[in-house]
């Protein structure tokens, strides 16, 4: 190819990539949604209880300073704590320690059981988070025949779907229990069925895939497009949006909010207005 046609066809590609970039960008101006949220519904509580939170398998409490910190608000008559359950950053290890994992599950909930003795008429939520949600739902089966705590939280948690949660855990609920689940969540879907749940189990988890129960003191918020308004794509670190948690999850811990009134929350959605210009 002489030279002045190799500048004719590179001045043509140019030309071509600036209209490819110019048609990409005007399209994706004109596709871009609006999203008009409805504001969640706040309020400070003047409830007195104690809020204990179990973090996920890395054992580490950075990434849930924004629930901690939303948390405190929402109950400032409320002592909140993050319970470390294992070794921090050691995540297949604390996973896969099951013998160590039920010991303490039962040291945890001799303490729950000493503070409810001590605090009969006070409230007392239960939170836990991935592999933190496995040990809540250990912690609670754990718990002795008379003693309950009032919510049981649990956000992608890493426990076999058939955990007997009828038998073993609901019974020492005296509210209710709410599991949020993504079925689009790697790490207790297939990092659960590589690495196994924390009850021991190779299978995708109650975190991706629910319970296999139905009862009418567990709530099941699986995980839809009409999170992703709020910052929710249906990953595991998701969960961890402020947004979706002002939205979806604080709700579940408002001492004023019932079972239906929580799922009457759940159901208010974003619009989409018009197209951006």
């Amino acid at each position: 190819m002489s030279k002045p046609a190799a500048k004719r066809m590179t001045a043509t590609l140019r030309t071509v990539a600036v209209l490819l970039v110019a048609a990409a960008a005007t399209a994706a101006d004109s596709i871009a949604p609006r999203w008009d949220c409805p504001e969640p519904l706040a309020g400070r509580s003047t409830v007195h209880g104690r809020l204990l939170i179990l973090p996920g398998v890395g054992n580490t409490q950075f990434h849930l300073a924004g629930f901690v910190a939303g948390a405190e608000r929402q109950l400032p008559e409320f002592e909140v704590t993050v319970r470390p359950w294992g070794v921090p950053f050691l995540t297949i290890h604390n996973l896969r320690a099951y013998e160590r994992n039920l010991a303490t599950a039962a040291s945890i909930a001799a303490e729950i059981a000493a503070w409810r003795r001590a605090h009969p008429d006070e409230r007392f939520y239960l939170v836990g988070y991935s592999g933190g949600g496995g040990m809540a739902t250990l912690i609670t089966a754990a718990l002795p025949d008379d003693v309950s705590i009032d919510r049981l939280i649990l956000v992608a948690p890493a426990i076999s779907p058939d955990y007997p949660l009828a038998a073993e855990v609901l019974p020492h609920v005296r509210e209710f229990a709410v599991n949020y689940s993504s079925d689009r969540d790697l790490q207790v879907g297939w990092g659960t069925q590589t690495f196994g749940t924390l009850d021991r189990k190779n299978t995708a988890s109650a975190g991706a895939v629910g319970f296999a129960l139905s009862d009418e003191r567990l709530l099941e918020r699986r995980w839809s497009t009409a999170d992703e308004p709020y910052g929710h794509a249906g990953n595991h670190l998701a969960y961890l949006n402020p947004r979706w948690q002002a939205a979806k999850l604080l709700p579940a811990l408002d001492p004023a909010v019932t079972r239906a009134a929580l799922e009457t929350r759940w159901a208010r959605t974003c619009e989409m207005h018009g197209q951006s210009s």
